[in-house]
Parts: C-alpha cells; structure tokens; sequence
C-alpha cells in the first residue's frame, strides 16, 4: 500500500474488475480508485507482500513492483503466458515476472499419485524447452519430468486421466482429448472459454469442458429458495430466455420442469434490494411486472413484462433491467436488503418562519431571506462558497452583516452520501478560513469556504462537488441528466477538449463533461467589462472568428467561453477565471495570511515556482510568495489535500 500511494491518489471504495490482478468482473469488491487515473485495485492486491519467494523461481526473492498510472506495462507472466497487470512481482537479476494470481496459487513439488504415468515427477523449476509426453505439445518452461523415464508432462496433463464420469454430463463418458477439432466450436460448453490443449469431450453429444470445469463442475443441482421455489437443475446446451433477466447469452440453464422456469447460474444469487444512481429510491426485484408496455430507466429499451426487473414501490411506472441495473457504475454493490432504509441526509437549517431560518454553522443569530442584493455590492461573498452574491436570493444575518450565505448554500445538508464514492461525508464549517486552503478531491481546484469531509478524511469535496447528484442536470445538456462515469479509458470534454477518465457523461449521446467544467460559474464579472455580467457560452458552431478580448489571441468557439450578451465580446475561461476563482479576494480591513489579489497592476508580479510573470486575472498570496496558478502551489506543496498555516 504504501508504494501505491506515492504513485496513486486512492480512495477506498467498492469496483470490478481490478486493474492489478485483472480479475473481478463479475463481482464488486472493497479496494481503492485511484481519482486521476480511473484505476482499481482489489484492497488484497493492493495489501500485497512487498517480497515473496516462489517455487518457480527459488534462486532469488521476488519483489512487489507497481507501474505509475502514466505509464504503459510490457511483458508477460512467466507463468501463465498473460499479460502483466499494473501490479506484480518481478526480479530484476533474471528480468523473472509473474502475476499476483501465479504467485498466489500453489505449487507442487512432486507430484506421487501421478494418473498418466508409473513414477513420481518432478517439477522442474526452469524455463526449458519440452515436449509434453501426454498432448505432444512442445513447451518452453516449467515441466514435470520422471528422471528414470526422461519425460517430461505439463501438470494438468500428468494429473488427467483418459476418461471421467462427469456429473453435468451423466448420460455418457468423457474422454481426455489433445487436439481441438473445429467440430467442438472450439469452446468450452459450460464457461465459454476458448478450449486448450486438453480438454475432455463426448462425441456422442459434441459436448466439452476445458480442465477447470472439469476439475471444478458447478452444481448439478441446487436449492435457492429466493430465486425459486423449487429444487433447480443444470440443462447444458440448451437455448432459452432466462426468466430473471430476459436475455439468451448462455446456453446453461438452471430449470425447474414443473414450472417451465429457467435461470442463468449468475442470476441466481441477484441482489434483491439495491440503490441505483439513476433513482432517488431504492428499488425491488420483481419475478415479472403488471401487464403493460414497460420502458427500462436505464437503457430506455423496451421490456418484456413476463420477465424478472428490478421496480419501485414509490414510482410504480418505473422499472429496470437485472442487467442494467446492476452494472458497475450504476450500483454500488451493496445488497440491502437487510439494511435499513433510514435516511442518511441530515439538514443543516431549521425553519422559523417564511424567509427566516436558523444554520448549524451560526446558532447565535436568525438568517432573513433576500432575493437579491440591492446594492450590488461587489465585496458580498457567501461565506459557504465564496463566491459573489451577484443577483442569486441569498440568507444575511439579521446581526452580522458579514454573514451571508447563497439560498442554496444554506441549504446544503449537514450530513450525506457523495455521489462519487457512496462514502458518508459531512459539512464542515470552521471559522477560521483565514489560515487553510483546500484542495478538492473530485475537480481539484483550489478553495476557501464550507467542504465536505469523509468520516476518514481521505475525501475533501467543495460544496460545488460536494453538491452533485447522482443523476446531474446542466444546462448544457438539457435532453438528458448525466451521471458519473468512473473509466480506465480517456474521455474527450465536450467543454474544454481535455482529456480525464472521471467525467458525467450521458450514455445516450455520448456527452462528456469533466468534474471542473461541471461547475463553472454560470455568471461572472470582469474588469475588461466592469459595466456588464458575462455569461457562460458552451460553444458555438460558426466559421466566425472569434478573439478573447484579455488574452487578445484566437478562441476556439466549439468550446466553451464567456460572453459579453451586450457588447458581444468573447473570454477564453481560463483567462476569466484564473486558477482561483473559489477564493475570496482581499480586503483593506482583511488580516488573512492567504488571499487572491487581481492582477491588474502594470507590471505583473513574478510566480514564486515557476518564475514566470503571471499571466491570468487572479493571483494567490500565500507564505508571503506570489503562486498564478493551481500547478504551481500543488507542486510547491506536494499536492496535499489541505493546505495549513501555523496559527503563531
């Protein structure tokens, strides 16, 4: 773990398939995610020994290797032929690699009750070239060989047997076969996996099973009382709609005569009571729905009634595909149906009368309502945000007039799940903002004001993250909510054109919106237009030519920018904005230590990392040294989550 974390910026939470051992997509697992990359790691691979010895290669110890996120892993397991994952074990003397699975699986010495042959064998812990005694393949590492006989066997072929009596196929005899015939489709009839050289088969009912089904049969017959009612049996090689989810992908039915019921194998354990983010209840598994014409919530395709999907006892025309419901990215995993149903928010105000309430972050006094600034007063900042009241309703203390908070800041919930992680996280409100800075974990600007923390304080959320749902609308992109899309691959922002993995996306369009684009301001102001509010544009499509009136160099105008609706001038974003526009600027009586400052002097101040003259509308002061810009104080700070000045 501790490699890991020099080289990833992990967060426990639940995922599939893990890009450590490249196992788990079938099942969700406790692990970490890495927020930059995407990556996932199983919590046991990450917790891996860093130094193991292994049989295969007794000359050395091996070591635990993991690759930086930005970087690509060449070669192969040694022993299993695949492709190395990011993590796995390696010793550099003999340029020896194996997997996290290899390393972990057992290995044996000598095999006594060898099946294929009369004497013992050995392994032979090598890399050599060999031709396989039973299938005649010739290999290149690791046989078991009989040093009386000379001969040399692969393991699973010196522990085979010609013939089995095998329990999913009692009507004939199996027999141990080397060559795969294209008759066989060349594929395991049980788990689909591409046949090897050994396999058993019948030819009377051209059926296969490669080594592992034939060492590990799944159960005959079996007893799953939620699933059915009845006993269930196992009808190989048979076509059919699975009456859990309505779909033909694997011809191994688990089937009930009496009731004409048939189940995949994986169907069978479904969770019964699960939370989506596409729903703000939880929904129910239904063995089938009332009679109608049925749409699911998630694909939007149309749904068989007669089959199982998950529904809502409080929105009764919504319905879900099994499939679609319990996609990773879509459900976090978690079985509740033993859970209780008891809310996790909890609200941080409480309602004296029409317009007047009272916020756990200042009991002292009551908080009056007001819809818009009268003065305008550009110095008005929510003390929740830090962001100027401009024309949005905002609460002001009916004592302090420094104590004002956005309508919908103030009704921010004290206590939560995020929409990121499905971690509890609560609203924290220290007064002492004069003397900390943050980094957010999701959008990773800097910022002052309210956040979120995770109860174990690897999660720091801005109240703009802090305040994203499951189902996101934007304007932007109002046919469709978005959601959030954890993926190993890039995705391209529709916004900015910048590459990321954590996105909201919408499925059905294929929009793509990163965390930090997600919450630009929807309005601003600007010295370049100190007459006029500038308004987010997302992008036009025009051979015009557009120029950013700060900058005065081309703008892309298929990206978003500001715009001046009167005088129709155009602002790249990151020239309005800068790096710290969730900062509070200073003030003549303002005591902080850290604070923005405009950069709007004739000579522009020089950034203390990168010493260059900064270039965009805002700096930040903080140590007494001059930062322009989020890279330059992340790289000062070694890119902690939050920033703390000694209080001497």
């Amino acid at each position: 773990m501790e490699i890991l974390d020099k080289m990833y910026t992990l967060i426990p939470t639940r995922g599939l398939k893990c890009d450590g051992c490249n196992l788990g997509k079938n099942y969700h697992s406790d692990g970490y995610r890495c927020f930059h990359s995407g990556l996932f790691f199983h919590k046991e691979c990450a917790n891996s020994d860093l130094e193991i010895s292994n049989q295969y290669h007794p000359q050395h110890s091996l070591y635990f290797k993991a690759v930086p996120k930005n970087e690509g892993v060449y070669g192969e397991c040694k022993i299993c032929r695949g492709n190395l994952p990011k993590l796995y074990y390696y010793c550099s003397i003999c340029d020896f690699s194996i997997d996290l699975i290899c390393a972990k699986k057992e290995v044996i010495i000598t095999i006594e009750d060898v099946k294929t042959h009369e004497h013992c064998l050995t392994l032979v812990p090598k890399m050599v070239m060999f031709t396989c005694h039973i299938c005649g393949l010739l290999d290149d590492r690791f046989p078991y060989a009989c040093e009386l006989c000379k001969l040399s066997f692969h393991r699973d072929c010196a522990e085979s047997i010609a013939e089995v009596n095998y329990s999913c196929h009692p009507k004939h005899i199996l027999k141990r076969l080397t060559h795969v015939s294209s008759y066989t489709n060349e594929k395991c009839c049980l788990c689909r996996t591409n046949l090897n050289n050994l396999f058993y088969h019948c030819y009377v009912c051209n059926f296969s099973v490669d080594i592992n089904c034939a060492k590990n049969p799944p159960p005959f017959t079996l007893v799953h009382p939620k699933a059915h009612e009845h006993s269930l049996t196992l009808m190989p090689q048979r076509k059919f709609l699975c009456n859990a989810c309505g779909i033909e992908d694997d011809p191994n039915p688990y089937v009930c005569l009496p009731c004409n019921f048939m189940i995949h194998k994986n169907c069978i354990d479904m969770p019964r009571v699960i939370k989506i983010n596409r729903h703000n209840h939880r929904i129910y598994y239904k063995s089938f729905l009332d009679m109608g014409d049925w749409k699911c919530g998630v694909c939007h395709k149309k749904m068989t009634w007669t089959f199982g999907a998950y529904s809502c006892s409080k929105c009764p025309d919504l319905a879900f595909h099994l499939r679609c419901a319990t996609k990773f990215g879509i459900w976090d995993g978690i079985e509740l149906e033993d859970i209780s149903e008891n809310s996790s928010e909890v609200k941080s105000y409480e309602m004296i009368e029409e317009g007047v309430i009272t916020h756990f972050s200042h009991t002292d006094h009551t908080l009056k309502l007001k819809e818009k600034s009268e003065a305008n007063d550009k110095y008005m900042w929510c003390k929740a945000c830090f962001y100027p009241i401009f024309l949005n309703p905002f609460y002001i203390c009916t004592k302090c007039d420094d104590f004002i908070l956005h309508k919908k800041c103030a009704f921010l919930p004290q206590k939560k799940i995020d929409s990121f992680y499905k971690m509890s996280i609560t609203l924290i409100t220290r007064p002492d903002w004069n003397d900390r800075i943050y980094v957010c974990s999701a959008c990773q600007y800097i910022f002052q004001g309210f956040h979120y923390k995770s109860d174990d304080g690897n999660i720091i959320l801005d109240v703009r993250c802090g305040s994203i749902s499951d189902s996101f609308a934007h304007e932007s992109h109002p046919l469709h909510s978005l959601y959030i899309n954890y993926s190993t691959e890039e995705k391209i922002c529709n916004a900015c054109g910048d590459k990321t993995t954590m996105v909201l996306s919408c499925e059905d369009c294929g929009y793509y919106l990163d965390i930090k684009c997600s919450i630009l301001p929807k309005m601003v102001k600007h010295k370049n237009d100190i007459d006029h509010f500038l308004f987010l544009c997302y992008g036009e499509k025009t051979r015009e030519q557009y120029w950013c009136e700060i900058c005065e160099e081309e703008l892309d105008s298929e990206q978003w920018f500001y715009l001046c609706e009167h005088c129709g001038l155009t602002f790249h974003i990151k020239c309005t904005l800068g790096d710290f526009i969730w900062m509070k600027p200073k003030t003549e009586d303002d005591s902080s230590r850290v604070y923005v400052i405009p950069n709007n002097r004739i000579t522009r101040p020089i950034c203390y990392v990168c010493h260059s003259r900064c270039q965009f509308s805002s700096v930040l002061s903080f140590l007494e040294e001059i930062f322009c810009s989020v890279r330059c104080i992340k790289k000062k700070f070694m890119e902690e989550s939050a920033i703390e000045l000694d209080n001497d």
